[in-house]
């Protein structure tokens, strides 16, 4: 029947594809999970490339 199932509105995460039930949990998704995200790049003169 569905009667206690979440009702998606539609709300589609476009990085991931994750849907969220709520807006403002998406809003928070996207910052948390996709923001402000530093790549590490690696310099060819570095050595070894471990972190010891």
């Amino acid at each position: 029947m569905g009667l206690f199932g979440k009702k998606s509105k539609g709300t589609k995460c476009p990085e991931c594809g994750v849907e969220m039930y709520n807006s403002e949990r998406l809003q928070r998704h996207i910052k948390k999970a996709h923001g402000n995200v530093p790549e590490k790049k690696m310099k060819p003169d570095d050595v070894g490339g471990g972190t010891w």
